[in-house]
């Protein structure tokens, strides 16, 4: 029996699945890697919490298995869980939460001007309260967490 002959014989004879089986796996990382940023913020969030899983099981109405997997990032998350996850911890997870964030953060900037408004006309009608004018401020996220912050600008 020649080489040829003894490969073939090794060779199946049914077509194989393992392009298909690939890009399954492929597709599955991405949601994994998901899952597991996901699982770090949750873990991150219940420690300043002091929180244990149960506590997070019991505020979003799930069972501590099912916490477990998240926090193991295991989960294949559905849309449901993570505004559960979200609104719990005050997390983003979803692009929703910036918008969120940032409409509060609007309204402390207008409420802040109207403050700031009041003081300028408070200014201008007592001359020894001129000080107390108003100063411009710049609105800035957090490189490192999802807040923003104040920085003086005139």
């Amino acid at each position: 029996m020649t080489n040829k002959e003894k490969f073939l014989a090794l060779v199946s004879k049914e077509k194989s699945s393992t392009l298909e089986k690939n890009k399954e796996r492929i597709k599955n990382r991405e949601m994994l890697r998901e899952s597991q940023q996901i699982a770090i913020k949750v873990m991150k969030k219940l420690d300043e919490m002091g929180w244990s899983q149960k506590d997070l099981a019991a505020a979003m109405n799930v069972s501590p298995q099912q916490v477990n997997k998240i926090v193991k990032g295991q989960e294949n998350l559905t849309l449901e869980t993570q505004l559960k996850l979200q609104l719990v911890l005050d997390i983003p997870i979803l692009a929703s939460y910036y918008e969120v964030k940032w409409n509060s953060v609007r309204e402390s900037v207008f409420a802040m001007e109207k403050v700031v408004q009041n003081l300028d006309s408070y200014a201008d009608n007592t001359p020894s309260c001129y000080q107390s004018s108003a100063k411009i401020f710049k609105l800035e996220p957090n490189k490192y967490s999802d807040e923003y912050s104040y920085s003086e600008v005139g």
